[in-house]
């Protein structure tokens, strides 16, 4: 059993808060929801055809509500192409952001690997005189034992 309700569902709450999918809703042909099956633009439209008169011209009437919903669809696009660019713009804000934050990185890790080098060095050269210091009592007691 779900821990939701059945009228709470929490994948299309998800597509809902989607940009992409809000852009990509509505009367293409194509539902939002991949699970949903498809329908064509004539049945889910609430235009009605237009069709000229016998001399293959169309009336006043006809013109006005053409245009009018030429009006509506160029405002649906309109919307559509500003949610466009927003993503966009986000998309460019968040690559610039990241770039900084790899920079700031980059850097780091370069004062860092600087750092160790430099400590590895100063180890390498304390590591040989203590050995060297380590052989020479070593010797200086053979000589103790083999004199005394």
């Amino acid at each position: 059993m779900s821990r939701y309700p059945d009228h709470y569902n929490l994948q299309h709450r998800e597509r809902d808060r989607d940009p992409r999918s809000q852009l990509f809703a509505g009367r293409t042909g194509g539902s939002a929801d991949p699970g949903q099956p498809s329908s064509s633009w004539a049945a889910s439209s609430s235009f009605r055809a237009a069709t000229p008169n016998s001399r293959g011209q169309y009336g006043d009437t006809t013109m006005s509500e053409l245009e009018s919903q030429n009006d509506t669809e160029l405002e649906g696009l309109s919307a559509k192409v500003k949610m466009l660019k927003d993503i966009t713009v986000a998309i460019g804000d968040e690559v610039t952001d990241s770039s900084r934050l790899l920079s700031t990185m980059n850097d780091g890790f370069d004062q860092t690997r600087t750092f160790l080098s430099g400590t590895m060095g100063r180890m390498t050269r304390m590591g040989w005189c203590v050995w060297l210091g380590f052989i020479a009592l070593l010797f200086l007691f053979f000589v103790w034992v083999w004199l005394f």
